[in-house]
């Protein structure tokens, strides 16, 4: 990479555009630490498919999705007693389990980690009712809250049509 300062762009242009004809990045540093950089053809297009690639899987799998998987890869790094109480390292099976929840739902939920070797998915809707799924390896607990104050609890298996099934009653759907 080249660096420049903006006065020294004027002087010395031709042999700023055949840096970056070669391939170079030139950076030319401007007043108020402000950076404009001057690229090739091709880092062009490579930079605006990755854009248009990052757009078109917004598109397809959705924003919240998207960031429902991003905080999983979180989950995912976090090491033993990563909350300074003895807590477990999540397993690859828990969280390969969790990232198919999330790519096959509908409503998208709130996502924690639990210490109990869980993760945790969360739903709440205007009628200020509440959802909980504890999402373990073998099974999930589902307790929810009705608008009445109610509490239920059960058990479930981890299938997809279940989940949505939950979930769309949640939201009147």
């Amino acid at each position: 990479m080249v660096i420049a300062k903006s006065m020294e762009v004027r002087d010395n242009f031709k042999a700023l555009c055949g840096k970056v004809s070669s391939g170079e990045i030139v950076q030319i540093n401007r007043p108020g630490k402000e950076q404009i950089y001057m690229i090739d053809q091709k880092t062009y297009d490579s930079i605006q498919s990755q854009r248009r690639i990052g757009s078109y899987a917004t598109f397809l799998v959705g924003k919240d999705k998207i960031s429902n998987l991003k905080k999983l890869s979180e989950i995912q790094n976090l090491s033993d007693n990563w909350n300074n109480n003895g807590a477990e390292h999540f397993s690859d099976a828990l969280i390969k389990s969790v990232r198919k929840i999330i790519l096959g739902i509908t409503y998208q939920p709130e996502i924690f980690p639990t210490a109990c070797n869980a993760i945790q998915l969360e739903w709440d809707n205007e009628q200020d009712e509440y959802l909980e799924m504890e999402i373990l390896e073998d099974g999930i607990n589902v307790f929810s809250i009705d608008a009445e104050g109610d509490e239920k609890q059960w058990s479930t298996s981890v299938d997809i049509d279940v989940i949505n099934r939950i979930v769309g009653e949640f939201y009147g759907k």
